[in-house]
């Protein structure tokens, strides 16, 4: 249950502006929008309250003078330019658990020469995202208890954490990336426990990866994604659109092209691929909870990822897939300290 806390007048109209302006490109008299609307006021109220040093202003950027001539996202991988690879201890998982000969125990092995992934696992599983009633201390046995590929697909997200040190923290702050990140993975996974649709697992790794485009867009088109934030910034325009500005293509398509590189299954890769385009996402559960969860997550003012807008959606949309008001209310009632408990993960990977 969340804690009740006294929220002054000013701090109130403080994150209904905030929202207001988060809802800019959004009609929340749609009643699934309003209710989003009211929630993410309350949280971040909530927020500013218990957390005012995540929501620093943005520094400003000036509009960008220069034009850059469209590019194929595809070409990207023989370019000069140098997408990052997959983390070798993933590499290693893979390995193991593609081979016959290989048992439970040698994934065990493998996980275990890396300190911070296996304590970022044990904390995992026995966090409320399993809410198991013993404790699991060892990853053999987190390996019997949730299965090998199930595992492997946690240690996926968080092996690609440490990939993005060197980004500016004026243009993407990592901290909230990670934060947003985190949060998109647990409603995602939320959505896929509360209508028993996709896997939890993929859809917690499929959203903590979905916007994966955007730091990689920041290392290897930094003049680029730059002029994207200016834009957005300066015009209050969606983040994907102002990177098709500039780019011809967005973090959506960039994150997509990057996870069939790494030969990740379909499901991760039309998550990240799809995740502003519900249009596409439709066919594959983890897709869809992910585009959700992105919303709620954003509207909720749950870290950052530099996009502060929040896309309209046909209210019937929501409601066809279960997301009524009501089931809306219902995943944000223990969210908080759901999330509480994540973000208490995330910190101790930082540290």
């Amino acid at each position: 249950m969340t804690r009740e806390i006294n929220i002054p007048e000013q701090t109130l109209q403080t994150a209904t502006a905030l929202m207001e302006n988060r809802f800019a490109h959004a009609d929340r008299s749609k009643p699934v929008l309003g209710t989003l609307f009211d929630l993410g006021v309350a949280h971040v109220a909530r927020d500013l309250v218990e957390h005012p040093e995540l929501y620093r202003e943005a520094a400003p950027l000036p509009m960008p003078t220069d034009c850059f001539e469209p590019i194929d996202p595809i070409s990207l991988i023989s370019s000069e330019i140098k997408l990052p690879s997959l983390p070798q201890v993933f590499l290693e998982m893979r390995r193991v658990i593609n081979d016959p000969a290989s048992s439970a125990t040698d994934l065990a092995r493998v996980i275990s020469r890396d300190t911070a992934l296996t304590a970022f696992l044990l904390r995992m599983v026995n966090s409320a995202f399993y809410n198991f009633p013993s404790k699991i201390d060892t990853i053999s046995r987190a390996v019997a208890v949730i299965g090998t590929k199930q595992l492997s697909t946690l240690a996926l997200g968080t092996s690609v954490m440490d990939m993005f040190k060197d980004i500016p923290a004026d243009i993407l702050d990592l901290e909230l990336f990670w934060r947003h990140s985190f949060a998109c993975g647990i409603i995602a996974s939320q959505l896929s426990k509360m209508f028993k649709k996709g896997t939890p697992e993929r859809c917690f790794v499929a959203g903590l990866l979905h916007d994966i485009g955007r730091p990689v867009f920041m290392m290897t088109m930094p003049e680029r994604a730059i002029a994207a934030t200016a834009i957005s910034r300066n015009k209050k325009d969606l983040m994907f659109k102002s990177e098709r500005i500039v780019a011809g293509f967005d973090h959506a398509e960039l994150g997509g092209v990057l996870l069939r590189k790494w030969n990740l299954p379909f499901s991760l890769v039309t998550s990240v691929l799809y995740h502003h385009n519900p249009e596409k996402a439709v066919k594959s559960p983890e897709a869809l909870y992910v585009y959700f969860a992105n919303i709620i997550a954003k509207t909720l003012g749950i870290g950052g990822s530099g996009d502060f807008f929040i896309q309209d959606i046909n209210n019937q949309r929501w409601e066809e897939n279960g997301l009524t008001p009501e089931k809306l209310l219902e995943l944000s009632s223990d969210l908080t300290s759901t999330l509480d408990d994540a973000f208490a993960i995330l910190t101790t990977m930082a540290a």
